[in-house]
Parts: C-alpha cells; structure tokens; sequence
C-alpha cells in the first residue's frame, strides 16, 4: 500500500503552524513558569544588569547629592543634620563674591569632591577630613591660587561634626544622632528641674538652722561675719542679743522629714546625672539605649515604681519651694496618688527608651510584642532597619510564617492610630531629618522604619542609589504618621516624600542611542518590577531577549501591567536595563515578577488613599455631584429649547438662574496675574516634551499630559527662558525673574520678551 503524502506546500504549511505553535508553547511556559526551554532565551547572569533609570548615576561619587552628612552635636537639635553640599554652598554664598567668584567656587567643589571620596572610608570629624584634602590639593594642583581659596574657605566654615556617608549603619547613625540630641535637651531640662529644687529645699533647712541656738552661736556667728567684722564686733553679745527672748522660725517634725525625704529622692534618682555626677561618672545611672524591644519594655516596667516615685517627688518639691504644701490636704492626696494623676508635661521631662534592631533578626513574636508596645504608648522610640526588602515572603524565607514582612510592619503600626510613624529610605533621611526630630520629640511611642539599601543581593549598587529606587518604584513608599499633627488623618498623614505620589509610578526620560547612533529619547515609569530585576535572587523571572525576535511580540513592562495584567496575551513584558559595558537590552519577565509588582502597587494604591490621592470616597462623590450638575444643565437647555419648538415663550421670571455662559479663560488675562509668576497655556500644549527634558521638576504634565509649571522655584530662570523658546507652539511665558541675583539676567530678559 502506497503512503499518502501531503502536497509540498502542505507539509511545509504543517510544518510552519508547528514550529508556531512550539514558539507559541516555549513562549507561554516562559511567562508563566519562568522556564526557557526552547524559546532562545538567555539567563542574564552575569551581565551586571541594572534599569536603564541608573545609567545616568553610575558614577555616583562624581555627581553632588546630600550625602554625606554632617552629625553637629550641640546647638538647634533641628539644625543637627547638615549636607556637605549644602554646608558648601551657604559658604559660597559668603566668600565666592566679586571679580574671585568663579574660582574660588571651583576650588570649592574639588574640595567638596575630595572630602566626599574621604567620607566613604568610614567615619570622621570634618575638620579632619578638610585638612586632608585641603592638603592632597595643595600637594596635586598647580594653580597657585588654590591656597588663598582654600583659606577664605576654612575661614568661612563654621560646622563642625562626625561626617556619615550612605552606607549600611546610616540609618542606626542617623536616627540614633537626632534622638540623642533630644535626649539632650530632655535631660538637660529635668537635670536642671532637680537641681533647683535641691538647692530649695536645702535653702529650707538652712534657713532653720541659721535660725537656730546652734546656728546663732558665737563661733557660727564669727565664722560668717569673716575676719574684718568679726574683729571690730562682739560676736558673743551679739549672739545673746539675737537669740534671747526672740521667736525663731522652725520647721514641723513632719515638714523637716518630708523635705529630707525629698532631698533623699532627688539625690538618689538614676534617670539623670545631677551636680557632682553631670559628667555621667558615677555609672549608676539607667541605661536607655537597646538591641532587643524586649528588654527595653522590661526596662520600662522595672523602673515604674522609680519612675513614680521621681515624679511624685518633683510634685511635692515643687510646692515645698513655693510654700503651697498644706499637710491637712495634700498628705492624704498623695497618699492614695499613682503616676497615672502625673500631667504629661511632667512625665515628658522623663528620657526615653532607644531601641535599635535589624528587621533580619526580628521573629513575628517580636514584631507583635513590638506593636503592642507602640499601641499603648510606652515611651519607646524604635528604629527598625531594613536591609532585605524580600524578607518574610515565600520566595525569600524558608519558613516564612515565622517571621513578618519588614515592608508591613510599618502599616500595621497605623492601624493603632496612637503612636508616631515614619518609613523612610536612608536615602531619604536627610529629607525628612525634621520628622525624625518630631518623633523623638512625640510623648509615647515611635516607630521608624528605615530601609539601608544594603544586603549582598543588590551587586555593586551603592546603598544610596538602591534605598532611593526602593522608595521611587512604590516597593518600600516613605511616609509619616505623626497623631500631634491634627485631628484629622489629612493632618496627620502625609506621603508628600515619595516623588510623583499622584502616579501609579514616577516617570522620567531615558535617553540613548540606537543603531543608527541617533540619540532617543522615551519617557519610561520606573516600576517595582524595575527595582526587583536588580536584586540576584530575581534572576530566575528575567532572560534576556533573544537577537532574531524569535519570543514573539513584547510590549513594554507597564503597558503590559495596565493592559493584561498576569494573563497570558500571546505577549512577553520586558523592561529596559543596561549592562556592565553600558549596552542597552531588553530583559523579558515572567508572570511571578509581573504579580509581584502588581502586589507593590495595590499597596501603594492604599497608601494613596489613606494620603488623600485619588480618595475613592471623593471620586465617588465627585461623580455624584457631576451627574446632579448634568442633570440641571439638561434640564435648563429643555426649558432653553422650547419656544424653538412652537411653544409661546413667555418672560422668565426675576429669579429664574442666569444663562450659562463659556467659563472665562484666565489665559486671555495676563495682565492679571502675577508678574513674577512663569505660566502655561496649559490647554494649547502639544506634549513635545521640551520643557520637561530641561527641567522635570519645574515642568510636569497633568493628566491630560499637558505641561503645567509645577514649581517655578524648582529652576533657574534661564531654563524658562530656554524653554519657552524651544517650546513648538510658543505658550511659555516666562514673567519676571524670581531670583534678582541670577546671572545674566539683563539679557535673559531681553529674550523673554518675546514671550510676554
């Protein structure tokens, strides 16, 4: 029997849908399982990857930022954080004037460059680390002016501290810093309290002495009068005279007890060092800084009874100096009193508790033991630092039910609503330095949770540029909760540190050259899926896209998460990274990386509500208001309409509701605006991204993706100028220069009247 053989056209037909339905199957298996299989694919191991969002800071110690930081010990705890950058720049704005300017503000920065490079080594005093690149310069440069710069600059500076760069200790050194220094003041405060009611009630019992038998005596009297006067005077009839039939002042055998017992109290306190013992050398006193949440709670409740009793002391010594104690009424008050009677005020004198703890180490017991103590207010202050964002999730621990996910602990806190909370990046602390010193300031408890962009995962990512991209792509959002604030969560809850908090993701232009070597320029969001392909242990979810586009169609990462979010669409997301040797790729992503995200942006979402963006609650109203609104429009255009319609009009009445009429452009009325104030013709723009390619943070786009001016001061005038001229459709207008001392300005002007 003879075979039956297909047509040859056939049989490569059959072949042909085969090896697409192979691709198709190699594809699929890919995006859902990670698995590469036959699809072409390549592990990307070893490449050096990274988003194509951190070309532009690879070399991060050429670039000025805010580390590293200056650690200023006395003086305004809310001045005890300074950035190098801004340090420099306060003393530029004193020494580089006039004909020098310009050099004097070069050497400046090759003097800040070489401290920064210093700073990485560890940690010093600035004065040091100045007078060691003051003296690499000198023995490097051959401009013989360099010295006379040097000079006025040291001349100038008037800061002094321990200079941190942004590593792994940052956060413990940086928070741990603005607690002490409020500690300080704390304890300066109640040291000072305790000290002058010693020096009172002392004053009591001397006063009675001094007029007593004893203290009147000849000798006593001689001894006080000193050599001169006691020679010239009979003391011993001038102690018969004093002391016979004269009345004394005496104090009450319970008055004399109850101020000794006072003085005994105050000298015996351990909370704070007093007199004799203001160096802290007695080494008696409380320890109040801890590893172990644990212990810091068992600390607390040892020294209740202590911490009373100081208290109730301080109280009574108080109205012993003033003479209000009256023993028929407040004996029997203070005998039943408790420390919950103390008024906040007194017990806010009290040091708090410091407790300093790695999350790696924190078991879900602790974590719970933790939140308990914050929900009732124990006056605890807790840094947690976070140095493995995928700690307590399956793919990161072995039992991951032992331990709870460092990026909730933080949220879970809110959920009490009664203690002080702050997340933030250690990238970020500098920021939010004066919230830092807020919550160590809050009475009760705090909690800051800061991520250290450490751990061996990230390769050779500098710890600043990763805790940066972990706030940036919503992975770990930095945001305060402080319950002082104000009565309301919109007063109390604030992610105003998080960039472009009104977007899903923040979006920013990458730049680079094709194969044509012509320069491109795409906006790209920076999404969570971007900050985890930079982590090693994700590398199972990438591969790298193959040269003959044999994996199909692939659409950008966040297209596909807004369009077929986990879904299999016969299309692999991929997203843009660039390698060791600064070539760009393309790295697909499997659908585990893609729900991964899409869990870091449902909680953002969250976060977004609770911080008053896109409120569901107002959208929902909103949308109420605007139904009911177009409800009255249509009914008054049918009222409008019926006289058209052969129905006899008739006058309208006096109170009827005016005609709607178009809504007046302001645009049209310039000479009513402020003529300092640079704007837009917001509705004609044409979304050319020229004016967000020279400053994104001076220009953004609504949501209609046209250009509004965001922050008139995020600028320089000149980069007005610059944009209004390179604008294609001619709506920037520049106003006025904000800033009279810019430079240049006479003929900046002149070019910006061509956009009045």
């Amino acid at each position: 029997m003879t075979d039956i053989r297909p047509f040859p056209a056939a049989a490569d037909a059959m072949r042909h849908s085969t090896a697409e339905l192979n691709a198709e199957q190699n594809r699929a298996s890919f995006y859902l399982t990670g698995r590469r299989m036959a699809t072409g694919l390549s592990d990307i191991a070893g490449l050096g990857l990274l988003s194509a969002q951190f070309a532009p800071y690879r070399r991060l110690h050429e670039l000025r930022y805010d580390y590293p930081l200056i650690l200023v010990h006395g003086g305004d705890v809310r001045a005890a954080v300074r950035s190098l950058s801004g340090m420099m720049d306060e003393i530029l704005a004193v020494v580089a004037v006039g004909d020098d300017a310009a050099r004097i503000r070069h050497h400046a920065m090759l003097l800040e460059q070489e401290i920064r490079g210093q700073a990485d080594r560890g940690v010093d005093r600035l004065s040091s680390l100045w007078a060691r690149a003051e003296e690499r310069l000198v023995a490097t440069a051959e401009d013989p002016l360099l010295a006379d710069s040097l000079a006025k600059l040291v001349a100038a500076r008037q800061v002094e501290g321990d200079v941190v760069a942004c590593t792994q200790e940052t956060p413990g050194q940086v928070v741990g810093h603005l607690w002490k220094q409020v500690q300080r003041d704390r304890i300066g405060l109640l040291s000072a309290r305790i000290t002058q009611l010693r020096q009172a009630l002392a004053d009591i019992l001397a006063a009675e002495q001094a007029d007593s038998p004893t203290g009147l005596a000849s000798d006593r009297l001689a001894q006080s009068l000193g050599p001169v006067f006691g020679a010239e005077l009979d003391v011993s009839a001038l102690s018969r005279l004093l002391t016979d039939n004269r009345p004394r002042f005496r104090l009450s055998d319970a008055r004399r007890e109850r101020v000794r017992g006072l003085l005994d109290a105050l000298a015996r306190q351990r909370f704070v060092p007093v007199g004799e013992d203001a160096d802290g050398g007695n080494g008696e006193l409380y320890e109040f800084v801890y590893s172990s949440p644990d212990d810091a709670i068992a600390a607390y409740r040892d020294r209740f009874a202590a911490t009373a009793e100081l208290a109730k002391s301080l109280v009574i010594a108080e109205m012993e100096a003033d003479g209000r104690y009256r023993e028929d009424i407040h004996d029997p008050l203070f005998a039943k009193w408790d420390v919950e009677d103390l008024e906040a005020d007194i017990l806010g004198m009290f040091p708090d508790y410091l407790v300093r703890v790695d999350a790696e180490v924190l078991t879900a017991r602790d974590s719970v033991v933790l939140l308990e103590a914050l929900a009732a207010g124990i006056p605890i202050k807790v840094l947690v630092q976070v140095n493995d964002l995928l700690r307590g999730t399956s793919s990161a621990d072995r039992h991951p039910g032992d331990r709870l996910s460092t990026r909730k602990l933080a949220r879970y806190a809110l959920a009490s609503g009664e203690s002080f909370v702050l997340q933030a990046p250690s990238a970020g602390l500098f920021q939010m330095r004066e919230r830092i010193v807020d919550g160590s300031m809050a009475p009760g408890a705090a909690l800051f949770v800061v991520y250290s962009g450490g751990g061996q995962w990230l390769g050779d990512l500098p710890p600043y540029l990763a805790s940066a991209a972990a706030t940036e792509a919503r992975v770990f959002p930095a945001f305060t909760y402080d319950p002082a604030a104000g009565d309301t969560w919109a007063d109390r809850f604030t992610l105003a540190a998080n960039p472009q908090a009104e977007r899903d993701w923040p979006v920013h232009c990458v730049s680079y050259a094709d194969a044509a070597m012509q320069r491109v320029r795409v906006e790209a969001p920076f999404t969570a899926a971007d900050f985890w392909a930079g982590d090693s242990r994700m590398l199972p979810h990438l591969a790298l896209s193959s040269l003959d586009g044999s994996e199909g169609t692939v659409v950008p990462f966040a297209e596909h998460l807004a369009t077929a979010p986990g879904i299999w669409a016969d299309q692999l997301p991929y997203l843009l990274m660039v390698s060791a040797d600064e070539s760009l790729h393309r790295v697909l992503v499997d659908r585990p990386l893609v729900h991964r995200t899409q869990r870091d942006l449902e909680q953002w979402r969250r976060l977004q509500e609770l911080g008053g963006i896109h409120n569901s609650h107002v959208a929902r109203e909103l949308a109420r208001q605007r139904d009911l609104f177009d409800a009255e429009i249509a009914q008054l255009q049918a009222g409008a309409a019926l006289p058209a319609a052969g129905v006899a009009a008739t006058a309208a009445p006096s109170d009827a509701p005016p005609a709607l009429a178009e809504p007046e452009d302001d645009l049209n009325e310039p000479e009513a605006r402020d003529p300092y104030l640079p704007w837009i013709e917001t509705s004609r723009c044409s979304t050319c991204n020229e004016c967000t390619l020279i400053n994104d943070r001076m220009f953004a786009y609504n949501e209609n993706r046209q250009a509004y001016i965001a922050d008139p001061d995020a600028g320089t005038y000149a980069e007005l100028v610059e944009a209004a001229e390179n604008c294609q459709v001619a709506i920037i207008h520049p106003a006025k220069p904000r800033d009279p001392a810019e430079p240049g300005l006479e003929e900046l002007i002149k070019r910006a009247e061509a956009f009045a």
